[in-house]
């Protein structure tokens, strides 16, 4: 029986269905109310210079998300990961990275983190970053291969996954 790209990946993702968003929001809570139940003790962001970057990281990653997200709803491709892309997007940040919205999203968690001056979210990061490498990009590197082949292939050598 020859099952799509689509019908293969989707098995152990249906675990993982939650949009990239609320996965880093649901880490960004769980490590601060680990922080609330057992602390590990930290700077707090009353350090001026911990406040100012934690600021400027989420500001910068929340709009660099948001202008990328409206990019492609500008252009009418999908913004979900398990949805069909029609568009393989190339110019302005893709270009540096198959994968900017992601990294804009740790950019934004790591300025809260700062900004909360606690570790536990930072270890707490980890659970997003894995579920994207081993299971949210995989099943997006696969179904825009079998959209785009060797144009998408090409691509790939070109640009890293992350940075």
């Amino acid at each position: 029986m020859n099952t799509s790209v689509n019908d293969q990946a989707a098995k152990p993702f249906v675990l993982f269905m939650l949009p990239p968003p609320m996965l880093f929001g649901i880490a960004f809570g769980a490590g601060a109310l680990l922080q609330s139940w057992l602390p590990i003790p930290a700077t707090r962001p009353a350090v001026p210079a911990l406040f100012y970057t934690g600021s400027v990281l989420l500001v910068a990653g929340v709009l660099t998300g948001g202008l990328l997200a409206s990019g492609f709803l500008r252009r009418r491709t999908t913004l979900k990961p398990f949805g069909k892309t029609s568009l393989l997007i190339e110019r302005g940040p893709y270009r540096l990275s198959r994968n900017p919205m992601y990294v804009a999203l740790v950019i934004a968690y790591l300025g809260g983190v700062l900004l909360l001056g606690s570790v536990w979210p930072l270890l707490t990061l980890l659970g997003p970053i894995v579920i994207l490498n081993r299971v949210v990009i995989p099943f997006e590197e696969a179904s825009m291969a079998a959209r785009f082949g060797h144009a998408y292939q090409d691509y790939c050598t070109r640009v890293r996954r992350w940075v």
